[in-house]
């Protein structure tokens, strides 16, 4: 949609500016850094950026888009300046992020934590527009997209609970980290497993067309919104999970598996994506089932291990995340163009699995954090060249 074009073109920068901070993280590894550089506030802008402006704003123009009737939006100029609001807090973030991480920054005699503050004020905009959106007359909600859409939304909201709370947390007298951690853990897993998910699928069945299921309809979409909401446990450490913590997570993820699995099976016969960026977001799907499986068998492997959790989070968002979106509104991009960022992406994807502790350590090439370091600047360059081309095509 020509008319989303320069916010799409803004949310494409975040993630190359997000990348590049990968990059410099995955740098800080092997060389020195300037003082003013930390891991954990790296790592923090790195991670923030791409939640505010990369895994939020695209998901939000196709959901108006495919909700849009005869090309005809009611409120649009409301939906650009919440969008629009929305990435440019997201890029004021970003600095107080890099440099402060979550503490307090001094301006002149009081100390304020800034980048907790703007974190709210992008969290109000996700209000903002969940307010236009639920105002709008022509949702049919017949249609699984559009049952997908309303079900995204409701549980990104939901996963603002947990980053509020941790917010207020921070003033209280009371000291817990443990609390904060699970605040904190709690809306990483709703947003990631909820709103990420759910909008992915959301936009893949628009694209398969207009499917209508009537019964049994909650299948699609329940056990993925409940489910997200049990497994935050599985992020602590495995010696403060009590036993019915431990099982509630086991009951989520199970959720979450047999609802991803339907629709997946359901979108392969539907041949909703096609060619090959189509058919690597399926095959990263189907990984993301196996990461799930493999944490509910009995084969000791927690997935709030570190490692893993830096996999997952990739195999996630860098992989079928970025790769369904980039397909779906690159469609005047040349292949090659595309077919790179999913080279660079999978390549990622294949370098953290290297350094997991699950990939046999005889086929780990010699000087692996250095190859980890060169890798990580590949989507860089395919970004690049995507967003190059935006100023030559309009994205659809």
């Amino acid at each position: 949609m020509k008319r989303f074009h320069r916010l799409w073109q803004l949310s494409l920068f975040s993630f190359i500016l997000a990348a590049i901070t990968g990059f410099l993280y995955r740098y800080g590894m092997l060389y020195p850094l300037p003082e003013l550089f930390h891991f954990a506030n790296i790592r923090h802008a790195h991670s923030h950026l791409m939640f505010f402006n990369w895994v939020c704003p695209p998901l939000m123009i196709l959901m108006i888009q495919h909700l849009s009737k005869n090309g005809k939006i009611d409120g649009l100029k409301s939906f650009k300046w919440c969008l629009s609001v929305m990435i440019l807090l997201g890029f004021l973030s970003y600095p107080f992020f890099l440099f402060y991480g979550y503490q307090p920054v001094s301006i002149g005699s009081a100390n304020l934590p800034l980048a907790a503050i703007i974190s709210g004020l992008v969290m109000i905009t996700w209000y903002w527009f969940a307010w236009l959106y639920f105002k709008l007359e022509e949702r049919d909600s017949a249609s699984v997209a559009h049952m997908m859409f309303d079900a995204a939304l409701l549980v990104l909201l939901i996963s603002s609970l947990g980053a509020w709370g941790v917010s207020i947390f921070q003033f209280t007298t009371i000291d817990s980290p443990q609390v904060s951690s699970a605040m904190t853990h709690f809306f990483l897993s709703v947003f990631t497993e909820g709103w990420t998910i759910l909008g992915v699928l959301g936009v893949i069945w628009a694209k398969a067309g207009s499917v209508e299921f009537k019964p049994g309809t909650g299948w699609f979409w329940m056990p993925i919104l409940f489910g997200s909401m049990m497994i935050f446990p599985f992020s602590l450490t495995q010696s403060l999970i009590t036993p019915a913590m431990l099982y509630t997570a086991y009951a989520g993820l199970i959720l979450i598996i047999l609802s991803f699995s339907l629709n997946l099976y359901l979108l392969i016969k539907q041949k909703a994506l096609k060619g090959f960026v189509g058919h690597t977001v399926f095959f990263l799907a189907a990984l993301i089932i196996f990461f799930k499986l493999a944490a509910v068998l009995p084969n000791d492997i927690w997935p709030g291990e570190h490692s893993l959790r830096v996999l997952y989070l990739h195999v996630l968002l860098l992989g079928f995340f970025s790769l369904a979106i980039i397909e779906l509104i690159h469609q005047n991009t040349p292949q090659w163009m595309k077919k790179s960022f999913t080279g660079s992406a999978l390549l990622v994807i294949l370098s953290l699995i290297m350094v997991s502790g699950y990939w046999p350590s005889v086929l780990v090439p010699p000087n692996i954090f250095f190859w980890l370091m060169v890798v990580a600047g590949l989507p860089v360059v395919a970004a690049v060249l995507l967003w190059i081309d935006t100023f030559r095509n309009q994205y659809h």
